[in-house]
């Protein structure tokens, strides 16, 4: 049995949809690490820095991320000719809601 194109495409899709969730997650962690160490600063100014730079690199993970999956649609419409968006990975919650 050999490897095929569509094979390979399957897989890949397949694993950047378990870790695509997971970078979202650790993005919005990030994010409220950041907040809380800016709630936490007590005034003090070397604090508030370092929290306000954890807080921006975590917007820019998430506005990475969401810029990525708004261009991967983009391309996905320009080759496959896709009449709407494609969803955003992660598990199927279908059966919870």
């Amino acid at each position: 049995m050999g490897i095929t194109i569509t094979a390979i495409f399957n897989r890949l899709t397949q694993v950047f949809n378990l870790i695509i969730p997971f970078l979202v997650l650790l993005a919005t962690v990030v994010f409220i690490f950041g907040v809380v160490k800016y709630v936490a600063a007590g005034g003090d100014e070397k604090k508030i820095e370092e929290a306000k730079s954890v807080i921006v690199w975590g917007i820019i993970a998430l506005a990475v991320m969401v810029t990525v999956w708004g261009f991967v649609s983009i391309v996905i419409d320009a080759i496959f000719g896709a009449e709407s968006l494609p969803p955003l990975p992660g598990p199927d919650l279908a059966p919870f809601l």
